[in-house]
């Protein structure tokens, strides 16, 4: 919404507090820094450059397989005026992540069956930081997940 309306991200901060192995395994530094840098280069390709801002990980057992995730958006509106936008979203992760594995189990046995192998870059939408060279931005990933879909449907 900020890049289609023209409006100049300057930072980016945010907090993620996460329970169940999401956030044991993300206690670990190196893993934390790993994912930190996933979504710095998400933000890079869909802005076009790197906000200030660093996004912090935080362990929090007693949540068990919810998450809260707390972002901080700086950016600058109208002949320059400076705003803020604050998101607060929590979510139960295996509710999230149950029907996305269903369609990724779907996409490929269907890829396979059409004879396609190796790396899908059309189902990038279904990945945080997906490999490849395909698009960024999730509206892209969709619109090529789409036409996939379309065209395994089209080779029955």
């Amino acid at each position: 919404m900020l890049l289609q309306r023209a409006l100049t991200v300057r930072a980016w901060s945010g907090t993620n507090l996460l329970g169940g192995g999401d956030g044991a395994a993300l206690a670990d530094p190196g893993a934390a820094a790993a994912k930190n840098a996933g979504k710095e280069r998400v933000l890079t390709d869909v802005l076009g450059h790197t906000p200030q801002g660093e996004v912090h990980i935080d362990d929090v057992p007693s949540l068990g397989d919810w998450k809260t995730a707390w972002d901080h958006i700086a950016f600058d509106g109208f002949l320059g005026t400076r705003m803020i936008l604050q998101t607060i979203w929590q979510g139960c992760d295996s509710a999230l992540a149950a029907p996305l594995v269903l369609d990724l189990a779907r996409l490929t046995a269907r890829a396979h069956e059409a004879g396609l192998s190796g790396p899908l870059n059309e189902l990038a939408f279904y990945f945080k930081d997906p490999d490849g060279d395909g698009p960024a931005a999730l509206a892209d990933q969709y619109q090529a997940l789409l036409g996939f879909a379309k065209r395994l449907g089209e080779t029955r």
